[in-house]
């Protein structure tokens, strides 16, 4: 389940950031982007997809642990080079390669050595606050510093946001599941997990989706599938205490893959094959900026015109 959410959330990332960045840098982080793209076909498909793939997690969670789930949904960005090969008609060079090895190894060799296992399904308040308020403050700081014009370094603090937000989100929904499973929906329905799921996802949506907007994917989808399975392990097993192993062998083998893993995932972001899926939609976005500025240019008098 979670590698077919993974592959289901890459072409979901691919039709809403092509639509993103159509829209103007005014209108980032602001509800005007979600209403600009209401109209958006592909970026409406896009938002079907990810809910799809969601739901896809959310089974993933129900039947494994958090720390086993969220590495596999990481690898998102492996399957979007299928995608680019298609559509370029090429084939994966190096550096593709490259990276498609070093992050199916290295959350391969990560998985091996943490060997996750179950932890509680729920968490006290002073566990969730101890946990939680750290990365939440982090979230405050990234957006705080994203503040600017459109930018690769304005993409990257947005998307690193939305990646701890998206963390955050998936260990709710997984102490949600653990409430329903114990209390039923009318237990989960009188606790604070629903009202947090909520808050969480449209603000990680909106901050993804600015994050896709102010540049390339390049620069934003490496540091979001990075940082939100990192975010989500630790948290889940300090929370809900998952099981991680703690030995010589078992943290060797963690430190390793998770290394490789995350240089895998920004070697593919930055592949040229990979890229090609977006080059379209920058060429377009540069046109209808000349055509903007030419429109907003000064006339000229009739007189010097003839």
């Amino acid at each position: 389940m979670a590698l077919l959410a993974a592959v289901v959330f890459a072409c979901s990332a691919v039709l809403q950031q092509r639509s993103a960045r159509t829209v103007p840098e005014e209108k980032s982080l602001t509800l005007g982007l979600l209403r600009a793209l209401w109209s958006n076909r592909s970026w409406l498909a896009g938002v079907g997809a990810m809910l799809a793939a969601y739901g896809l997690q959310v089974l993933a969670l129900a039947l494994g642990p958090v720390a086993l789930v969220e590495p596999l949904i990481a690898t998102e960005i492996v399957f979007a080079v299928p995608v680019a090969i298609h559509l370029a008609g090429q084939r994966p060079g190096p550096r593709e390669w490259a990276g498609m090895v070093m992050a199916t190894g290295g959350i391969g060799a990560f998985l091996l050595g943490a060997d996750p296992a179950r932890g509680l399904s729920h968490a006290t308040t002073e566990h969730w606050l101890v946990g939680a308020l750290p990365w939440a403050v982090a979230v405050v700081a990234l957006l705080a510093g994203a503040r600017g014009p459109e930018t690769p370094r304005r993409a990257g603090l947005l998307a690193a946001a939305a990646g701890v937000t998206f963390g955050l989100f998936s260990l709710v929904t997984k102490a949600a599941l653990g409430q329903l499973a114990q209390h039923g929906m009318a237990g989960l329905s009188t606790s604070w997990e629903p009202e947090a799921l909520l808050v969480l996802g449209l603000g990680g949506f909106l901050i993804g989706q600015s994050a896709y907007q102010a540049a390339s994917l390049a620069s934003s989808l490496p540091i979001m599938d990075a940082i939100e399975p990192i975010s989500a392990v630790l948290l889940a097993a300090y929370v809900l205490d998952e099981h991680l192993s703690l030995s010589a062998t078992g943290l060797t083998l963690e430190a390793l893959g998770a290394v490789g893993a995350v240089g895998g995932i920004f070697i593919l972001g930055r592949a040229p094959l990979v890229l090609v899926l977006y080059a379209s939609t920058e060429r377009d976005k540069q046109r209808r900026a000349t055509h903007r500025v030419a429109k907003q240019a000064p006339a000229r008098p009739a007189s010097l015109a003839r």
